[in-house]
């Protein structure tokens, strides 16, 4: 009985011995199941998550290279639009300057045109004058003023620069080598005498300018004097 007893305790300590290793393995291949899904889990969320990062900086570095071409486009056209406005703004002033220019040109080939013949000089007839110079087709230097006439002794204004050009017009002295030493009325607000002398010449000129509308200032005799009384 006892000997039997034992077989039976020996059979029971192995089946228990079995079940308990059964349950062992069972365990084990479990918590070998859930590592593995964990793992696998975890490393498809990091995938997951890169490529999200990735497509996200992607989009973000596109977005900001279309916005930094739009801007550069956007520079780009400023400037050429700026350019070309400063161009047509210079071709448009040189084509002023040479119609100024022109202009200029073709008064002053008129202003020469005189026939030097019909000159008529002659001889003092008043204090300080020695001689007396009249030209018969002396004409109008020109005028950019308009509307009523009113003569102007201020040095600068146009009426005052027209009666310098008159000046040497008449005497034949270019205005950047001429001393203008007086201007003053004659008696009428259409009339002027202005007394000039060449840079560095003593003889002075007393020249009589008449007033034409529309026209300019023009001369009608020319008095070379003894002495510059202006001086």
């Amino acid at each position: 009985m006892a000997k039997y007893q034992s077989r039976l305790d020996k059979r029971s300590k192995k089946n228990t011995n079995k079940i308990l290793n059964i349950m062992i393995a069972v365990v084990v291949l479990l918590i070998l199941v859930v590592g593995g899904s964990i793992l696998i889990g975890g490393g498809n969320d990091k995938s997951s998550d890169t490529a999200s990062s990735s497509t996200g900086n992607g989009g973000d570095k596109k977005a900001s290279a279309e916005e930094n071409k739009s801007d550069t486009d956007k520079s780009d056209d400023q400037d050429s639009n700026d350019k070309k406005a400063a161009d047509d703004e210079e071709d448009k002033e040189k084509k002023e300057d040479k119609d100024e220019k022109k202009s200029d040109d073709d008064n002053e080939k008129d202003l020469k045109s005189e026939d030097d013949s019909k000159l008529k000089v002659q001889d003092g007839d008043e204090p300080n004058v020695d001689k007396t110079v009249v030209h018969p087709d002396w004409k109008p230097v020109g005028t950019s003023q308009s509307g009523e006439h009113v003569s102007s002794y201020d040095l600068g204004t146009p009426d005052w620069n027209e009666k310098v050009k008159a000046l040497s017009y008449a005497t034949g002295i270019p205005e950047n080598n001429m001393t203008v030493w007086y201007i003053e009325g004659n008696g009428s607000p259409q009339k002027s005498i202005g007394t000039v002398s060449a840079k560095n010449d003593s003889q002075a000129y007393r020249v009589y300018l008449q007033w034409i509308d529309g026209e300019g200032w023009q001369p009608t005799k020319v008095q070379e004097l003894i002495e510059n009384d202006k001086n």
